[in-house]
């Protein structure tokens, strides 16, 4: 497709380009000619050119519709960019890959580099060019600098071109063609590069040895900065808490009070104890003094007795109770809690979590690792957390424990709880950002297709 096409001469039949210009009256059709090769060289981008040349040629030469082709980026076939009487080209109208296609058979029996008239449907039967009402095609290619065709002008006209038709047809594409690779850089089409079987067959080596590289397995999962080994300051009873005597995030020293509890129900029941304490030793007095006045009591001490332990048992409760209305901090470090105004005046049960005395200096990252990312991971392993306040710097960790069952986070989703000590960086209690688990060393292809293989078994049931 790289042979020079042929000039019109005398000599061959064709018409010179001095019998081809018009004479006399038609004068004006060579003036026409010349105008709209003078447009088409102002048109400053592809586009502006192709709609150009395929709806206003019709002053040059007649015809009924016309269409411009350009070579496909891979293979040998031909694709309409533009077509008179149409603002878009529909990839998917049944003429538009009917003439595609008729080019292409032209191309397998012909050189394309060279113009040709044909009926349309002749190569194949199509209904759509049976349906279509212009029966003449006639292709005008066009070509680089190399004289290599890149594209082409098809004709869609009720008759054949004449002599002096088909010579305004080859200045048109002529034209065409410069203005095409002026606006492209003589690159009319990107092509890909075609690749021999040595090629392909390296390539096919390099993709295998890349599928086959060892990779970490990732996964990323959400992640907060915690402290290591917190002080959990729960309620020892069910009650109202009265006052919180901190501040949020204050340093606190051992012994400190924390918080006071509303005394008045225990205050009230550490007196009855008292009372029936006084009781049972009253009657456990008088058993007693009625044994040695000759009274016999002796069966009722030892119930007695038993009174009054209980009654001391109780006291010493009460007592116990009252003294825990005020709770203290039992090691120096940070109250960490929401906020005071949450808490005062709040009714609390047994063992509800209230606030942690924490060492701000012992923190590490608690990961809640997504269960369809789980994999297989090893204590020391490689974790990475960035901040959401400090995206572009990592905060490098080993994982120290994994657990074994998933648990329910407060999202809703089902995650094992990882902890990971802090090896370089720093970072605040209560931060939060993303973590990047590593596990073992996988093929790259298993890192790849190991979400979709997954998600396929469990499509398929298997």
């Amino acid at each position: 497709m790289a042979a020079s096409r042929p000039k019109p001469s005398s000599t061959n039949g064709s018409p010179s380009p001095l019998e081809a210009i018009p004479r006399g009256g038609d004068a004006a059709k060579l003036a026409g000619l010349l105008q709209f090769e003078a447009e088409i060289r102002r048109q400053a981008t592809l586009p502006e050119l192709q709609y150009l040349v395929a709806n206003e040629a019709r002053s040059i030469l007649s015809y009924g519709q016309l269409f411009i082709l350009r070579q496909a980026t891979i293979g040998e076939s031909f694709k309409v960019k533009c077509a008179s009487s149409l603002a878009t080209v529909d990839r998917n109208a049944p003429l538009i890959h009917a003439l595609e296609k008729e080019i292409s058979l032209l191309a397998e029996h012909n050189r394309l580099d060279e113009a040709r008239s044909f009926a349309a449907g002749s190569l194949r039967e199509d209904e759509a060019l049976t349906d279509y009402p212009y029966r003449e095609l006639h292709w005008q290619p066009l070509l680089d600098r190399a004289g290599d065709v890149f594209g082409g002008l098809l004709f869609a006209r009720d008759e054949t071109l004449r002599d002096g038709e088909k010579y305004r047809a080859e200045r048109l594409a002529e034209t065409t063609a410069h203005s095409w690779l002026a606006l492209t850089a003589n690159r009319p089409v990107r092509r890909l590069p075609i690749l021999d079987t040595r090629k392909r067959r390296w390539i096919a080596v390099a993709i295998v040895v890349a599928l086959l590289f060892p990779v970490r397995l990732t996964a990323l999962a959400p992640a907060e900065i915690v402290a290591q080994r917190p002080f959990i300051v729960a309620a020892p009873f069910s009650g109202r808490i009265a006052s919180i005597e901190v501040m949020p995030n204050a340093p606190v020293k051992q012994g400190e009070v924390l918080l006071r509890f509303d005394d008045v129900r225990l205050a009230n029941e550490l007196e009855l104890a008292e009372e029936r304490l006084a009781v049972a030793r009253s009657r456990l007095e008088r058993s007693t003094s009625s044994a040695f006045g000759g009274e016999d009591e002796t069966s009722d001490m030892a119930i007695m007795q038993a009174e009054v332990e209980v009654a001391q048992a109780e006291f010493d409760y009460a007592s116990q109770l009252a003294g825990q209305s005020a709770i203290t901090a039992q090691r120096d470090g940070m109250a960490l809690f929401s906020d005071r105004r949450d808490w005062e005046g709040r009714a609390v049960n047994v063992g509800d979590p209230i606030m942690q005395v924490v060492d701000p200096e012992q923190v590490m990252i608690r990961v809640d690792l997504p269960a369809a990312e789980q994999m297989t991971l090893a204590q020391g392993g490689k974790v990475k957390m960035w901040l959401d306040s400090q995206p572009l710097w990592a905060i490098d960790a080993e994982l120290e424990s994994a657990s074994y069952q998933a648990r329910q986070t407060p999202e809703g989703t089902l995650a094992f709880a990882l902890t990971a000590r802090i090896t370089s960086g720093e970072a605040r209690i209560g931060s939060r950002g993303t973590a990047q688990v590593y596990g073992r060393w996988v093929p790259l292809i298993y890192s790849l297709l190991r979400r979709p293989i997954s998600a396929l078994r469990q499509f398929i049931g298997l």
